[in-house]
């Protein structure tokens, strides 16, 4: 095998390494688009490789030829993967630039197909053979270009004037980051195809004797793609981890904020169960001082004492469960009983508001897949908002929080929180969802978006809804199915 043959293998297979890398690294973030514009890059070149290889090793005119018209296909492909790269990585660049170069490319391409030898060439002469890499090597001698020849070349240059206008525009942004991004754009993809333009020109039009080449340049650009993207998926991940802990400790934020502004209802739900374990303990002292203990009445008080002690601490477990610090721990829930949970929690506090609870839960209702403490505190947050909307609310007048969960399409499942109270005026109604926007006197402005960071982080939506009668908020959640329901 010839050492052409064997670099241009070389070179084809590292393109398809990084091609299939970051095509599957795209299928895990979709969201990144710049992953999928070097896979495509990545193939155009690994498909440029062999044609040229085969352009080098061409035995007449015609054939070379009928190469070059192939290596167009690829070509576009390469050369529009380089110039949305640069667009969305760098976030700038002018669009009306980029569909005309995208446009004129695709021109080029079309009508490739319906010249020969080429769009850009109308004549190939004869072949000349040179010394290329050790070996007798393939080149065109007499070339006759087209009129229109140089509306290729005028492509070629509106990319590079694009890539150096969005690096502008980042640069004058600020920041050493923003810089450094520029200058890689400049020097890993404007760059070198301004150089290669400068090359095909010279080969072209007689001032070098050398191949006609394009996968060295877009060989520097795949590398240098990759390495940047490499680069920004590890600050990426360090970022979501830094995230990730700042949402887990203002989420534990919110319940403790939660859990304070219940302390005299949990109070309250701590000392019935004491106050009953007292009397009842009393009680059975009365009994063991009289001359012959009733041992069934004794049995009834010790009994009674444990179902108090029991319920106190499943109180006190509830509060150390919401205030410890903890990551999501996704498994199989029942909405039903995560709704008890929370009225138990905010029972007291909603008699002494004289707020009815009210829960309907569809029958059949399918688990949900959710971490027990995070949709807690959702369903904590949306019921306390609910009653504190309804402090004005007249004496005389129904005050009720309703929860509803019913089953939706695609393995979903959505609940409903809907309290009526006045509702929301329309300047307010878009911003309740706003960090730090409260319009409680003494609140943070916090429980609302933390409740939407943990839904999205079930894979869930949350969103308000003005109620249908005028009066009250709604406000809905999804979830997803636990695997073993939606199967």
């Amino acid at each position: 095998m010839s050492l052409v043959t064997t670099l241009w293998s070389m070179e084809a297979a590292a393109a398809l390494t990084l091609a299939v890398l970051y095509g599957v690294v795209w299928t895990i973030d979709r969201r990144n688009l710049s992953n999928l514009t070097l896979c495509v890059v990545a193939i155009s070149m690994a498909a440029i490789a062999p044609v040229e290889v085969a352009m080098m090793h061409a035995s007449t005119a015609a054939e070379y030829g009928e190469w070059l018209r192939l290596c167009y296909l690829p070509v576009f492909f390469a050369v529009v993967g380089q110039v949305l790269f640069v667009h969305l990585y760098l976030g700038t660049g002018r669009r009306d630039l980029l569909w005309t170069i995208i446009g004129i490319r695709l021109f080029i391409l079309v009508g490739n197909f319906f010249t020969a030898p080429s769009f850009a060439w109308s004549e190939i002469g004869r072949l000349h053979y040179v010394q290329f890499l050790g070996e007798w090597v393939a080149v065109p001698g007499q070339i006759e270009v087209r009129p229109w020849h140089w509306l290729s070349v005028a492509s070629y240059a509106l990319i590079v004037v694009f890539i150096a206008d969005a690096a502008l525009r980042l640069w004058r942004r600020g920041g050493d980051e923003e810089r450094r991004k520029a200058w890689v754009a400049l020097g890993g993809v404007g760059l070198p195809l301004a150089a290669t333009i400068v090359y095909a020109q010279s080969v072209l039009l007689g001032g070098l004797q050398l191949p006609l080449l394009v996968t060295p340049s877009f060989l520097i650009t795949v590398i240098v793609m990759a390495v940047e993207l490499s680069r920004g998926f590890l600050l990426h991940r360090e970022t979501r981890q830094e995230l990730e802990e700042l949402r887990s400790e203002l989420a534990r934020a919110g319940r403790v904020t939660a859990l304070g502004q219940l302390a005299s209802a949990l109070a309250h739900e701590l000392s019935q169960p004491l106050g009953a374990i007292l009397r009842n303990a009393e009680a059975a002292e009365i009994h063991l001082n009289s001359p012959s203990p009733d041992l069934e009445e004794l049995r009834a008080i010790v009994s009674d004492i444990r179902k108090d002690d029991c319920r106190a601490g499943d109180v006190i477990e509830q509060m150390r469960a919401l205030i410890k610090r903890r990551t999501l721990q996704m498994n199989p829930l029942a909405l039903n009983e995560l709704v008890q949970d929370v009225f138990s929690l905010v029972h007291s506090d909603a008699m002494a508001r004289h707020v009815a609870l009210d829960s309907s839960v569809a029958p059949g209702l399918p688990l949900v897949a959710g971490d027990r403490v995070h949709l807690s505190q959702v369903l904590l947050n949306l019921v306390m908002n609910g009653m504190d909307a309804m402090q004005t609310t007249p004496a005389s007048s129904t005050k009720r929080v309703l929860i509803e969960a019913r089953p939706r399409e695609e393995g979903k499942v959505e609940v409903a929180v809907t309290d009526s109270g006045p509702g929301v005026p329309s300047e307010i109604f878009d911003k309740v969802f706003d960090p730090f926007y409260t319009t409680k006197s003494g609140g943070l402005g916090m429980g609302l978006p933390i409740s939407r960071t943990i839904i999205e982080a079930h894979g869930g939506k949350l969103w308000a809804e003005r109620a249908p009668a005028g009066r009250g908020l709604t406000f809905r959640f999804t979830l997803v199915q636990a695997p073993s329901a939606a199967s």
